[in-house]
């Protein structure tokens, strides 16, 4: 690594995190859930919308602490190890599964979807589907959830070209980040649309910030 560690780990942040509290704030001014009286375990729909948008931002902001910090220091395999990060990283990512609540509670809110919205919402749903299961098949969890940022094997690992990955290199973030599109357009939910355009473009903040530029120390720019 050439330069300061310090400078490389907030390097693009103010794009990456900045972008996603704008994007969190701007979807919140566009969606007017105080009159939607619908509740879920007791919790109203606004605070489903508000937990459903929150958790991306703390997901990546862990994961840019993570992996930068291990790439800079090594403070996660001295402290929590990857299992630990592991394990927090999954956490979150199922944490990410109470927008679906968010969908139901917030149902019709748009639209009254039919036949076309159901259709439409499974064709988007297939590709976002088979890209989970060939991460599991071919990519691996561990893999995904950065574990070249750890262990040096990875490093060494070819790119997968298998299953969706013969579509996609960055099927992830193409095709699994849309599942949320899926879920939006079968509910007719407008606070689900916001939640998944915000989920989306936020991911390819993510990618183009810290993921891509952590590349470059991992793979020399390769």
């Amino acid at each position: 690594m050439t330069e300061n560690k310090l400078s490389f780990f907030f390097k693009h942040q103010i794009w990456h995190l900045g972008g996603t509290i704008v994007l969190f704030y701007i979807g919140a001014q566009l969606v007017d859930l105080d009159s939607n009286t619908n509740t879920f375990l007791g919790i109203s729909a606004l605070s489903w919308f508000t937990m459903a948008m929150s958790i991306p931002l703390i997901h990546q902001a862990y994961v840019w602490i993570c992996w930068r910090s291990e790439l800079c220091w090594q403070s996660i395999s001295n402290t929590i190890g990857f299992k630990g990060y592991v394990i927090i990283f999954f956490i979150l990512i199922i944490s990410r599964l109470s927008a679906i609540v968010l969908c139901f509670v917030d149902y019709g809110s748009l639209y009254k979807p039919g036949w076309l919205a159901w259709i439409l919402s499974i064709i988007l749903f297939i590709p976002g589907v088979y890209t989970i299961y060939s991460v599991k098949k071919y990519f691996g969890f561990l893999r995904a959830a950065g574990a070249d940022h750890f262990d040096p094997k990875y490093r060494d690992m070819p790119f997968e070209n298998r299953g969706i990955f013969k579509w996609s290199s960055n099927a992830m973030y193409v095709f699994a980040i849309g599942i949320p599109f899926a879920f939006a357009i079968a509910t007719g939910s407008q606070s689900m649309f916001v939640f998944a355009i915000y989920t989306y473009i936020s991911i390819w903040l993510h990618y183009f910030c810290t993921e891509k530029e952590d590349f470059k120390v991992i793979y020399g720019g390769n």
